[in-house]
């Protein structure tokens, strides 16, 4: 072939190839402009029904079952010399009941009794106070007759307590040997008195040239000087018992108004937090307001109850220092009143005896009597029968658990020898900053325990107003709850599940996910609704109470049904690879670019 006819052929091979890509270019097209030119599917909606059901917040921790706080058994030991344990009728975990011995020290009992008032000195016969009155009371209960339940101790008082003694397997303190005989010789001056002034009435004696009206005017201030001493005794000791009562109910109303306090202070920071613990919607500037007046109302309440409840303590501080002061002082006056009467009488003279003497008067006689009968009265005040103040204990409630002992048989016993656990049952836990807010004392809880089978209400009895402290953490709160209901003793020292209920809807109301509740341009809340044949509508509503992922909703301007659909999201649906392949299948110009996709892929050294 000649040059020419070769290049004739060149030309032509270069124009056909030339058409056939040209023709290819037309017909292929690379992934990114397949997909560019790809219209985007029609997304699909993500629907759920909407749900009557009732709506409760809670908080759910974990707490632990205990005895309220111990109570420590102190025996006053300083008059016992060696007081060397030498009986011990109670063990750990056995209960001790009123009337029972709860420890022996050097052979005689510590009987265990209720009161609130502790012991703080021996009684015996002539003592007086509110002491007595405990003391007669705790007798009366365990069945020994007191006499009247007053506040003296008398014979009855004793010979009740001589019964408990005897009843426990214990001698009572009865009078020693040289007591004993001290009794008999005052008794003998007496009866001798008794005998010298009807011997003197009898023989026609006279009251020593006394004017009648002057003896009868000495005989007069002796006896108000004894009425006033009688009188500063028991008043005394009502004013004693009385301050003491008046110092309980200022410590009442002290934690009355220091619970309404941290109430108060609770609702108040609930609010401040974003939501009013009345309406659980956002406060207004005037119930924020209106809260802090509450607040400060509560403070005010505080510190008047603390200043009341020192001025309690003050009073009965000073009633209890001026009792001794004023018994001192009515006994001079009558020491005096008798003194001044014998001087008044002495001034008079007598008439004379047979040997030429000074005969005693009828007065000297009477007074002699007199002064007999009350050397007498004094002697047996501090020899009947008596209670030691080593000898007894009041516990303000029994029965309690002894939940620890603290000496042993053969020991020297000091101070504190056993504890008993608290009268009731209490429940400690912990919570967080955030729900410190939403819980306030006198709220109900409910505490579980499947594994036991516990399902009791109890109320929140305390909750700290700072975290920390002792065992809980510096980012917790402590908090304590009391059942309502007895828990088997299984329980004791076990965790179990507390639920605290805070708010509820009272009823079933419209429920749906938090999640098909948006947000409109002016801020308002709405929901999506489906209609039947899949068109969707927004529906302005209001919210209530969310809890457990949902949320309560009212329509505003529209309707919504229990049943009705709203979108909770949308789901945009892409082709599989399966519906790709089924595509290039039926389009019969895709071979040649599957295949060369294909080629790239598997073959690394491949042109694109």
């Amino acid at each position: 072939m000649n040059r020419r006819a070769l290049l004739a052929v060149v030309v032509a091979t270069a124009v056909i190839s030339a058409s056939i890509a040209w023709v290819l270019g037309r017909r292929i097209e690379s992934p990114a402009e397949a997909a560019a030119g790809a219209e985007a599917p029609a997304p699909s909606l993500i629907t759920v029904p909407v749900e009557s059901r009732e709506l409760s917040s809670r908080v759910v921790v974990r707490g632990t079952v205990q005895s309220s706080e111990e109570t420590a058994i102190e025996v006053l030991t300083a008059a016992l010399g060696n007081p060397v344990v030498t009986g011990l009728p109670k063990s750990e975990d056995d209960q001790l009941t009123e009337g029972e011995v709860a420890i022996e020290i050097t052979g005689r009992p510590v009987i265990v009794l209720e009161g609130t008032l502790p012991t703080y000195r021996s009684m015996a016969p002539s003592s007086e106070g509110p002491d007595v009155r405990q003391l007669e009371e705790a007798l009366n209960r365990l069945g020994y007759d007191p006499g009247d339940v007053d506040e003296k101790y008398t014979a009855s008082t004793a010979a009740a307590v001589s019964a408990l003694y005897e009843s426990l397997g214990y001698r009572a303190n009865s009078p020693a040997e040289e007591e004993s005989e001290a009794v008999e010789l005052a008794e003998d001056r007496v009866e001798q008195a008794e005998k010298a002034l009807k011997s003197a009435q009898s023989s026609g004696g006279t009251d020593g040239g006394v004017p009648e009206s002057v003896r009868l005017q000495q005989n007069q201030l002796v006896d108000q000087a004894q009425r006033q001493l009688d009188d500063v005794k028991a008043g005394n000791g009502g004013e004693i018992s009385q301050a003491t009562e008046a110092l309980k109910e200022a410590d009442e109303a002290f934690a009355s108004a220091t619970a309404a306090l941290t109430a108060a202070q609770d609702r108040l920071s609930q609010a401040q937090a974003g939501t009013h613990p009345d309406t659980g919607q956002a406060p207004t500037d005037d119930e924020l307001v209106q809260l802090e007046f509450e607040v400060s109302s509560a403070q005010e309440n505080v510190d008047q109850a603390e200043a009341a409840k020192k001025s309690a303590q003050e009073s009965l501080d000073q009633a209890k220092s001026g009792l001794d002061q004023a018994i001192k002082d009515a006994e001079t006056d009558l020491a005096i009143a008798k003194a001044t009467r014998a001087e008044t009488f002495a001034t008079f003279e007598t008439g004379d005896d047979d040997e030429g003497g000074s005969a005693p008067s009828l007065d000297d006689l009477r007074e002699e009597l007199q002064e007999a009968r009350d050397e007498l009265a004094d002697i047996r005040s501090v020899t009947g029968i008596s209670v030691p103040i080593e000898e007894l204990v009041f516990v303000p409630t029994l029965p309690r658990k002894v939940s620890a002992v603290g000496v042993e048989l053969g020991s020297t016993a000091s101070g504190a020898v056993m504890s008993l656990t608290g009268p009731s049952t209490v429940i400690d836990s912990v919570i967080s900053a955030s729900d410190r807010r939403l819980i306030s004392e006198g709220m109900e809880a409910v505490v579980e325990d499947d594994d036991l089978g516990v399902s009791v209400s109890a109320t929140i009895s305390f909750v700290a107003a700072n975290p920390g402290g002792g065992d809980v953490p510096d980012d917790r709160y402590a908090m304590r709850l009391e059942p309502n209901e007895d828990l088997p003793e299984e329980a004791f020292f076990q965790s179990l599940r507390v639920t605290i209920p805070i708010s509820s809807t009272s009823g079933e109301v419209l429920v749906v996910p938090l999640a098909a509740v948006s947000a409109g341009p002016d801020g308002t809340s709405r929901v999506e609704l489906q209609a039947d044949d899949g068109t969707t509508t927004l529906v302005d509503v209001t919210t209530g109470l969310a809890a457990d992922g949902f949320v309560e909703i009212k329509p505003v301007g529209g309707t919504i049904s229990d049943g009705d659909r709203v979108v909770v999201g949308r789901e945009l649906l892409l082709p599989t690879d399966d519906e790709s392949d089924s595509t290039d299948a039926d389009d019969p110009d895709s071979d040649s670019d599957s295949d060369s996709g294909s080629d790239s892929e598997d073959d690394p050294d491949g042109e694109a």
